[in-house]
């Protein structure tokens, strides 16, 4: 039986929902999951926090520090109301 895990964005100012994350074979890859999913859905507006990760039924616990870092089109001066592609990285730092 595949391990199912779990995540949740954790130290917001508003409690967050835990979520299953379906596909991911570890905690890392559960973690950028959610996180990408959360950033997209924010528009890139928060863009450092922490996530939790375990696996249902028991096993290990994880918690990560994360930040997104976008990197912005040549010649976008942030004053333009058109819609750009922003490519971006999720960088996660294990806590220990």
């Amino acid at each position: 039986m595949a391990k199912r895990f779990w995540a949740q964005l954790i130290e917001m100012d508003e409690e967050i929902a835990a979520a299953s994350i379906p596909g991911v074979t570890d905690h890392e890859s559960a973690a950028d999951a959610l996180v990408t999913d959360f950033v997209g859905a924010m528009g890139g507006e928060i863009t450092q926090g922490a996530v939790r990760v375990w696996i249902d039924g028991g096993g290990p616990e994880k918690v990560y520090d994360w930040t997104a870092e976008f990197d912005m089109p040549e010649g976008f001066d942030g004053d333009d109301d058109e819609d750009i592609e922003v490519e971006g990285e999720i960088v996660l730092i294990e806590r220990v």
